[in-house]
């Protein structure tokens, strides 16, 4: 064989490869967009059994969840923190969401006194009404 057809072999071959180098680079660019653009909701990490509402919205942007338990237990990022420490933790999502509103879970047996020091404590921070979350009624 000549080496005019063993370089003419090799160019046919080379042909017939399909480069996916620039479909991997917009795949990885796509995937980076999604993951600088999601929001990252916390939370509260407890069981709930919330109570039915007839009326509600929705509400349109990210929140921060806290959540009141049966037992009047504030929970927070799957943690349980005293009522108190409720407003830092509200500061710090606050500042890096800045338009995120505000939501409280409740139990069908929490405590109201609970839902009200708690709503109370982070009054001072808000922008906007606080959120109860609740169940929509059947």
């Amino acid at each position: 064989m000549s080496l005019r057809e063993q370089l003419a072999r090799a160019s046919s071959q080379d042909e017939k490869e399909i480069d996916l180098t620039p479909m991997l680079d917009v795949v990885f660019i796509m995937l980076i967009f999604f993951i600088v653009t999601s929001s990252f909701v916390k939370e509260p990490g407890v069981e709930l059994d919330k109570p039915n509402t007839k009326t509600g919205g929705l509400l349109d942007r990210a929140t921060i969840i806290f959540a009141v338990d049966q037992n009047g237990d504030v929970h927070y990022n799957k943690e349980k923190i005293p009522v108190n420490k409720a407003f830092q933790l509200a500061e710090a999502a606050k500042a890096e969401a800045p338009q995120a509103n505000i939501v409280i879970q409740v139990d069908r047996e929490s405590p109201g006194y609970v839902v009200e020091e708690l709503m109370d404590t982070i009054r001072p921070i808000l922008t906007a009404p606080i959120g109860i979350s609740t169940d929509e009624e059947a």
